[in-house]
């Protein structure tokens, strides 16, 4: 199968991957709880069909149903975003500034209103006072017009309401940017329901089951697969990691979804790794579950069978 750079559209990836392992849309979406029609969408790279701030959310769970890193979906998403054709940037560009000028047309007009209130209650007020006080003499027209001051709250207040509108308008922008970030990532809960290794895993009624779970593998560039089932209360993080003979060699961070979820990790045994490995489930730096298992060379393997 070709790589994800050389495919370059990550709809095109996902798809090449789930035919491969011979899955259909509908398994996926029992799997991920995205529905088929925006499973379709995200193969067929319409990322204009959903929304902004749910696109990496489901490429990630897209990715980890597949046993693939989600991160390399991720960045592969954002290259195929990066390289879209300027006429599409140039039409969202034009948009945005006809917005700003209905905005700019939309705080004209209720400014010239405000400036005719004004004036119509400057000129309600100057004749309110005239018809009163007739008969002053002119020096004591002056206290006339300062007994018509007091009305001039209102207008103070008209201004007040006019300029407050336009500070309001400026924070919707940030509060819909940092949604993605509001969810704490650190009072996860979870337990550990169920660990196990094998040769291969299958998918029935949306559950993964592993298949061919021994605790001995056969060093002839096998996949081994270790399967976890995990009982979460909130969204969270725990990461597999894969140990051969001491040594950490390969590591898998994996999002956890409640209330429950089966997920899954694999190495590809090469000849040269026979020994004792081990397989955890780390959240943070405590190890939560570790199983060890042993490979053995393909020599040594045909001879004990024979």
């Amino acid at each position: 199968m070709e790589s994800a750079e050389a495919i370059g559209s990550p709809g095109k990836y996902l798809k090449a991957e789930r035919e491969s392992q011979r899955l259909s849309l509908k398994q996926i979406a029992d799997a991920t709880r995205i529905r088929e029609v925006m499973l379709k969408a995200i193969e067929e790279d319409r990322y204009e069909n959903l929304a902004s701030t749910y696109v990496k959310g489901f490429l990630s769970a897209y990715a980890r149903c597949l046993g693939l890193n989600p991160n390399d979906v991720i960045l592969l998403h954002q290259k195929y975003t990066e390289s879209l054709t300027p006429s599409k940037m140039l039409v969202s560009k034009k948009w945005s500034t006809s917005g700003k000028k209905r905005v700019n047309v939309r705080f004209l007009a209720i400014s010239i209103f405000a400036a005719l209130f004004i004036a119509i209650f400057i000129y309600a007020s100057l004749k309110l006072v005239h018809r009163v006080s007739p008969s002053f003499p002119k020096k004591e027209s002056m206290p006339a017009s300062s007994s018509s001051a007091p009305p001039s709250p209102p207008i103070q207040e008209e201004a007040k309401t006019q300029t407050s509108d336009q500070p309001e308008k400026k924070q919707t922008q940030p509060m819909e940017i940092n949604i993605k970030d509001t969810v704490p990532q650190e009072s996860v809960q979870f337990k550990v329901t169920e660990v196990g290794l094998g040769t291969g895993i299958e998918r029935k009624d949306g559950f993964l089951i592993l298949t061919g779970k021994s605790s001995e593998f056969v060093c002839n560039n096998p996949k081994v697969y270790f399967v976890t089932r995990i009982k979460a209360e909130k969204k969270g993080k725990i990461v597999h990691v894969w140990l051969w003979q001491g040594q950490e060699l390969h590591k898998k961070e994996i999002e956890i979804m409640p209330p429950a979820l089966s997920v899954y990790s694999f190495v590809t045994l090469k000849p040269s790794q026979a020994g004792n490995w081990i397989a955890e489930v780390r959240y943070g730096d405590k190890v939560i579950v570790s199983l060890s298992f042993k490979a053995i060379e393909a020599t040594s393997h045909s001879t004990h069978k024979k």
